[in-house]
């Protein structure tokens, strides 16, 4: 019992902790501790979770791919490339739309961690707009992952499809005006604070800065689509940077030093090792074990577990893991009842403090975790709520 007492009392202390701003990395690992300490076998626990983190070659691909990235964003904004990209992107679409598409682009593809790419992309027009930090985390991790409703390259619509044994198109038809839903909602949220949105009329040489922007980011795009990994599509992506804007080969190391962001990248690790005490101590499975005994009705076990194993997972395919091979039983035929489980691990997930986006885009743009809340909770609520009556709706009722 007092290991699953750890786990909420571990996700409860990272909250509160992220929400006075203490370090991303303190505060995962605080959180670690306490699930180590309080699981049977404690030692072996930490043992293997740091062989597991320092040995797993994810982990060094994506921390040297996230510290890249920053790499990416600090010499894109030194070499004045970003800017002619924006300014060029700025004559044919209004800067709500602008600054949508971007995260949108990006989340097509599967990237740990991308919203970290296209945040220095936003952060040209997010100035020239003047807004507050946590509007450009807001407009950054919502237009990020709109693709959950829609794409089938989407990771945890394949992972929820193959453990439901669904047919994935179908699957992702049926979530299609979720998806129309939660791109009207966040234009809808973002014009409240972006009070300047119109088309500005970029001059004609604009179409090459346009050109010249989206070189590197396609390749990048391209490398890590055909498999490439992560790491070396962003050393690509740099050197066409400098490429493109002629940077003598002298200045190239004196800006990679220069542009690694180590908070962001200890982060990264502090956040898989997270992962990994969770997946050794067996605690959230436990825990989920527990609630589904209790005799709670099938109706709040399909909203409440999804929500929770989304936000003290870490990753939604490790909750989609997780909980539904525990509520598949209950699901029947059909595509709804599963996608009430889906959307709760969705909205648990992209609001909790473990998410990698958030954590990343937060600590880029310096935003405090509770002022970005105050946008993201409350639409998240209201796209969870939407989904949950419609599915259901679709259902023709509760599931019993």
């Amino acid at each position: 019992m007092i290991h699953i007492i750890g786990v909420v009392v571990a996700f409860a202390i990272i909250v509160a902790l992220r929400l006075r701003n203490v370090d991303f990395s303190v505060s995962l690992l605080t959180g670690s501790l306490i699930i180590v300490l309080t699981s049977s076998g404690p030692l072996g626990i930490l043992i293997d979770s740091i062989n597991g983190t320092i040995t797993d070659p994810s982990t060094w691909n994506l921390t040297v791919a996230v510290a890249l990235i920053t790499v990416l964003g600090y010499v894109l904004k030194e070499t004045d490339l970003i800017s002619e990209l924006i300014e060029g992107l700025r004559g044919v679409l209004p800067s709500s739309v602008l600054m949508a598409v971007i995260p949108a682009i990006f989340g097509l593809f599967a990237m740990p961690g991308g919203a970290l790419i296209s945040a220095p992309f936003n952060e040209p027009e997010a100035d020239r707009l003047g807004l507050r930090p946590e509007h450009r985390t807001f407009i950054n991790i919502w237009f990020r992952h709109l693709w959950y409703w829609a794409s089938p390259t989407a990771p945890l619509a394949i992972l929820t499809t193959t453990i439901a044994c669904l047919n994935l198109n179908a699957f992702l038809f049926a979530q299609l005006p979720l998806f129309a839903f939660t791109v009207g909602l966040g234009l809808v949220v973002s014009r409240s604070f972006i009070k300047q949105d119109r088309v500005h009329g970029a001059p004609v040489e604009g179409n090459n800065g346009i050109v010249k922007g989206l070189i590197p980011i396609v390749s990048i795009l391209a490398l890590s689509y055909a498999g490439i990994p992560l790491w070396a599509a962003f050393v690509v992506g740099i050197v066409m940077v400098f490429a493109v804007m002629k940077v003598p080969i002298g200045d190239w190391g004196m800006m990679v030093v220069r542009g690694v962001r180590w908070d962001t990248t200890a982060a990264v690790v502090a956040m898989l090792f997270f992962r990994n005490v969770v997946s050794a101590s067996g605690s959230v499975a436990s825990l989920i074990v527990s609630v589904t005994e209790m005799g709670i009705p099938l109706i709040v076990l399909f909203i409440v577990t999804p929500l929770l194993v989304g936000s003290i997972s870490g990753t939604a395919s490790m909750g989609s893991a997780i909980v539904l091979p525990l509520l598949l039983p209950f699901c029947g035929t059909g595509v709804h009842l599963v996608s009430v489980i889906y959307a709760g691990i969705i909205a648990g997930y992209m609001a909790s403090p473990l998410h990698l986006c958030l954590i990343l885009t937060n600590s880029y743009y310096k935003s405090e975790l509770g002022k970005v809340y105050r946008y993201l909770v409350p639409s998240l609520a209201l796209l969870y709520v939407v989904a949950v009556v419609y599915h259901l709706t679709m259902y023709g009722g509760l599931p019993v």
